[in-house]
């Protein structure tokens, strides 16, 4: 278990700094760094990645049911929509509210639909200790995640810059709504990455059938996941970057720098999502549950210090610094309960185990 969580906060630091470079891609419209991220981080890398390292990758897909590929990529089609949304309700509701509301409503959906929806033949750990524990951990996570977001806006307000006093109520409502719509289209990932690998088995297939080492077998069931999140985003921005005209920022003189932060964007964002994989198989049947909840909280705090250090909160209220911490504290309290549920989950299978071989041996 020790080895799952570790390998979740790795993931949780990529995913917290994956997108500072952002800040430096000089030269770039707004379209031109996202849409450049996505191209590389959901097209290119895994394609080449997953084709050079999986052993008979085209042998793995053929052994798995088609209703799982389908799932998997309506789900992932949903995921690129959800990130979408979620960058036009930043524009309306401003980053702190949005990045609340989003993890908020991810976090509670991908952290207890996996417990609700178990491979055939195991049973769901809702209404039983473990699950009260699990339900009680996640809980304390989105108290956290929604006081991390209150403190974000009363740091923008004591730094003057109010969101209430910009935006008209409309405005405001309708970013709240793409934010909750985004967030709701978002867990499309980590469902369909459960559908994958644990319904689905395609890691499972990768790793035993064709003796791919772990790591890789995850990236079987990634690469689905991709190509679906490939699809909607890539209308989205061929769109924006043609209504804007900025597909020749792509060509201008001294844009290799602004590039080559894009390329490390999505390359530090892949990495996280593959060592989460690796996460989730070291936790074991709760892992993208259990996994998730850490990734989320993980990135949460990293994004904050990433904050802190390029002094997005220099000026803030003490007020505000000070829920911070607590939110901070929450959080971390959080993740200790849901890792403390899922050692006991890995107890009782074990002794289930021994119960069932001493009868056997009977």
């Amino acid at each position: 278990m020790l080895t799952g969580i570790l390998f979740a906060l790795l993931s949780a630091v990529l995913l917290g700094v994956y997108a500072l470079p952002s800040k430096y891609t000089k030269g770039f419209a707004w379209e031109n760094t996202w849409g450049g991220f996505f191209f590389f981080g959901m097209f290119v890398i895994p394609i080449i990645v997953t084709f050079s390292l999986v052993n008979d990758i085209w042998a793995i897909y053929a052994q798995i049911p088609s209703w799982v590929f389908i799932a998997m990529f309506a789900l992932s089609f949903c995921w690129g929509i959800g990130n979408i949304l979620w960058g036009f309700s930043i524009d309306s509701i401003g980053m702190a509210l949005a990045f609340s509301l989003f993890l908020g409503v991810i976090t509670s959906i991908d952290t207890i639909l996996p417990l609700i929806l178990v491979p055939e033949g195991q049973e769901s750990v809702i209404g039983t200790k473990v699950g009260n524990i699990m339900l009680f951990g996640i809980a304390t996570i989105v108290s956290g995640i929604a006081l991390n977001g209150y403190a974000g806006i009363l740091r923008d307000k004591s730094k003057g810059a109010d969101v209430d006093n910009k935006k008209d109520t409309k405005t405001i409502r309708r970013g709240i709504l793409f934010c909750v719509l985004g967030a709701l289209c978002a867990t499309g990932f980590n469902l369909s990455y459960h559908i994958g690998n644990n319904l689905g088995k395609i890691g499972s297939v990768a790793e035993l059938q064709f003796g791919n080492e772990p790591w890789i077998a995850r990236l079987a069931v990634l690469l689905p996941i991709f190509m679906g999140a490939t699809i909607s985003t890539m209308i989205f921005f061929s769109y924006k970057l043609t209504k804007n005209k900025t597909w020749g920022n792509y060509s201008k003189v001294g844009v290799i720098t602004a590039i080559v932060l894009v390329i490390l964007m999505a390359v530090f964002h892949d990495a996280a999502l593959v060592i989460y994989g690796l996460a989730a198989y070291h936790l074991g049947e709760l892992g993208t549950s259990v996994g998730f909840a850490i990734l989320e909280t993980g990135a949460i705090m990293v994004a904050t210090v990433n904050g802190i250090l390029t002094k997005e909160w220099t000026g803030a209220s003490k007020k505000s610094k000070l829920l911070l911490g607590v939110s901070l504290v929450i959080l971390i309290i959080g993740v200790l309960i849901i890792a403390n549920g899922n050692y006991m989950k890995i107890n009782e299978t074990a002794v289930a185990v021994v119960e069932n071989n001493y009868m056997i041996l009977r």
